[in-house]
């Protein structure tokens, strides 16, 4: 792992211009970034969204936001927002003259959090966050809880350098997110222990699930959304379906959507593209996750 600061450079809160402040590559997978934003005028700006999973914590000022598929969002510190975006997509965000804004980020690249977050992790936090289960961004807003400020606060006051330094602010970074999960995930999977035996109506409707899915495999529906179309609540519906398919349901939908686009490119229904929109991914999206699950890209099945 390698330090880079760039003092006085740009980083974002969706992606923010920072006026001043610092940058913290931990990884390839995880940056933490810090900083201030003091505007003189009131400018929108649109910026590009980071793949992955977002967290920024606003200790003060304020700013606007237009993000994709939401209504318009007046920010004000201290303030948490957690961004996820699966896809390309661009938000706009304006900051207000008056106190200036101090923030921190820290963004998990979606590689990462697939590989560091325990089976029905993402499942919980697609419910936390009210997401759809296609590759739709969204953001979500909430107070600041003080353990979050607090650790803000310890981010560049250690004292340690080289990989001693490193090692410390990894684990602070990752101390953040795991807060910020902590505030937004559905009981895990010690508390859906305790849910009820499925009844034959429970699995009837977790098969109803399934159909759900492959009926919308191109924009299926958030985990809410399904609660409310089989007549679940969202405990029982995620523990009941992998309890019964020993797969939760973003699981089972990512295996869905790709053995759909093997089958379709294998007999030479459509180009590469078209496969990838009729299956929930942008191209360059699918590409990345059908290598990884057959170990050729999908323009090789085409010969």
């Amino acid at each position: 792992m390698r330090e880079r600061y760039h003092p006085g450079a740009g980083s974002q809160l969706i992606t923010p211009r920072a006026e001043s402040g610092s940058r913290l590559l931990l990884s390839g997978e995880i940056s933490l970034t810090s900083g201030s934003v003091n505007p003189v005028r009131t400018v929108w700006q649109d910026e590009p969204l980071c793949l992955g999973l977002k967290i920024i914590i606003i200790e003060a000022g304020e700013l606007r936001c237009r993000f994709p598929y939401q209504q318009e969002q007046h920010i004000k510190g201290p303030a948490l927002c957690a961004i996820w975006c699966q896809d390309q997509a661009e938000a706009s965000q304006c900051f207000l003259p008056g106190e200036g804004l101090h923030y921190t980020a820290v963004h998990l690249s979606t590689n990462s959090l697939s590989a560091h977050l325990c089976p029905g992790a993402m499942e919980r936090l697609a419910a936390g966050l009210q997401l759809d289960l296609s590759a739709r961004p969204k953001i979500h807003i909430q107070a600041a809880p003080k353990c979050l400020q607090g650790l803000r606060a310890q981010l560049f006051t250690s004292p340690l350098q080289g990989i001693t330094r490193q090692l410390y602010m990894t684990g602070k970074a990752l101390e953040i997110v795991a807060h910020t999960l902590d505030s937004l995930l559905i009981p895990d999977a010690d508390a859906m222990k305790t849910i009820p035996r499925l009844r034959a109506g429970d699995i009837a409707r977790l098969h109803e699930v399934k159909a759900l899915l492959a009926e919308r495999l191109d924009a299926p529906p958030s985990i809410n959304e399904i609660s409310a179309l089989v007549g679940l609540n969202t405990r029982k519906l995620t523990a009941g379906f992998r309890r019964l398919f020993d797969d939760s349901i973003y699981g089972y939908l990512q295996t869905l959507r790709l053995e759909t686009a093997w089958r379709m490119l294998s007999t030479g229904e459509a180009n590469v593209s078209s496969v990838a929109y009729q299956v929930g991914y942008s191209p360059a999206h699918f590409s990345v996750a059908f290598r990884k699950k057959y170990g050729i890209a999908p323009k090789d099945m085409r010969g």
